[in-house]
């Protein structure tokens, strides 16, 4: 990754990073008969927030980041953002919304929480290497690697009274699949968008439809 790529990717994913939190308090509104679980949201929505430090907030220590990268706000708020990333985006804020909210669970849960902290640890280490990027600059992917590990026990745990059966199985799983389905067109936009070149043994679509 060169240095044009690495900008461009701090930049883009930052798209993504300062609006995810808000897909789970959404859900959290849509749990509306369910204090237990509304609890069990909270609990991980708290991690993202900081514990209520403003300076200590995900997307804070995202900008962190980006300023260690030389990046100001003007910058990261110019260029438009990708279709893929706008389509996860919308994916998301679609299934945290749906009027059944095991799609929300699913995508938010297993879907959101187990995949990040082995993509976050080589993407920190790639980062390290390729930036020259201090620990302290880092702590919005490291911190990740075992804080969703965390997260997703919780998730998981919340989750399980929703998928006793055949059914809260299947809708736990489509919200599942339609989240990890976005974040391979995510991921495949991004790695254009970086190294210019197509992604190697496929090529992931640019856009797909959300369904309902």
């Amino acid at each position: 990754m060169d240095a044009e790529g690495i900008r461009t990717f701090a930049i883009q994913y930052y798209r993504h990073v300062r609006v995810s939190r808000l897909y789970l308090a959404a859900l959290i509104s849509n749990c509306r008969s369910d204090e237990k679980l509304q609890l069990a949201l909270a609990e991980v929505l708290f991690d993202e927030y900081g514990h209520l430090d403003p300076e200590e907030t995900h997307p804070a220590l995202y900008r962190r980041f980006l300023e260690a990268l030389g990046i100001g706000k003007e910058e990261w708020e110019e260029p438009p953002t990708l279709p893929e990333i706008e389509m996860y985006i919308t994916t998301h804020y679609a299934l945290s919304g749906h009027p059944d909210f095991r799609l929300g669970l699913g995508a938010l849960g297993p879907a959101s929480e187990w995949p990040v902290p082995p993509i976050y640890a080589k993407l920190s280490d790639g980062l390290r290497k390729a930036a020259g990027l201090p620990d302290e600059a880092l702590e919005i992917f490291t911190s990740h690697v075992t804080m969703d590990v965390t997260h997703a026990r919780i998730m998981m745990n919340a989750i399980a009274p929703y998928a006793g059966n055949e059914e809260g199985q299947r809708r736990v799983h489509e919200g599942a699949m339609r989240s990890l389905d976005a974040r391979s067109v995510m991921l495949g936009g991004l790695y254009r968008a970086v190294y210019r070149e197509p992604v190697p043994m496929f090529d992931a679509p640019s856009v797909r439809p959300t369904g309902n």
